[in-house]
């Protein structure tokens, strides 16, 4: 959410679609989350919401950034980003924030996702030699290799976009 005031002031619904877009199908971003959150960022004193009248309609909150959010959003994107189920998304979430820091932290980040992508390159092969022992079907471990395969081609084309990416900066 700070990320995207960094860029310009925004109301409820227009956050709410942004971030809808950001995290796609996979997750709900809802009304009854932006809300709230503007109201915690706000008492923190990273945001500030102002009522904003046009015509006779309803009022809307505008959220503006402050220059302790900005400091803020700073930080969150300098954090190294924790092993967890949300770590491709979280990593995607700074990707979309890369005009709002320096290249030094663009390549920080790129380096860091680099690392997981090539420690997570190499459990993968470990599996592949690992599952070769297990005592599984014939079918199974087709199919599971199958799937390996397919892990292994998505870590591949990720490590190159890395790459080229780094190349770039």
């Amino acid at each position: 959410m700070l990320g995207q005031l960094m860029d310009e002031s925004m109301n409820g619904y227009l956050m709410q679609q942004i971030l809808q877009q950001i995290v796609g199908k996979q997750r709900k971003i809802s009304f009854g989350m932006i809300y709230p959150l503007f109201k915690r960022l706000n008492e923190a004193g990273y945001i500030t919401l102002n009522d904003y009248l046009e015509g006779n309609k309803r009022s809307k909150k505008i959220a503006t950034i402050t220059d302790l959010g900005r400091q803020r959003f700073q930080e969150l994107m300098m954090q190294k980003v924790p092993l967890n189920p949300n770590l491709e998304f979280i990593y995607t979430v700074k990707f979309r924030n890369f005009h709002q820091v320096k290249p030094a932290l663009r390549q920080q980040i790129l380096n860091e996702y680099k690392e997981y992508l090539l420690d997570s390159q190499k459990s993968l092969q470990q599996q592949v030699t690992s599952m070769k022992k297990t005592p599984i079907s014939k079918e199974d471990l087709k199919n599971a290799q199958w799937v390996l395969s397919l892990q292994q081609v998505q870590m591949q084309a990720a490590l190159d976009w890395v790459n080229a990416s780094l190349k770039k900066l």
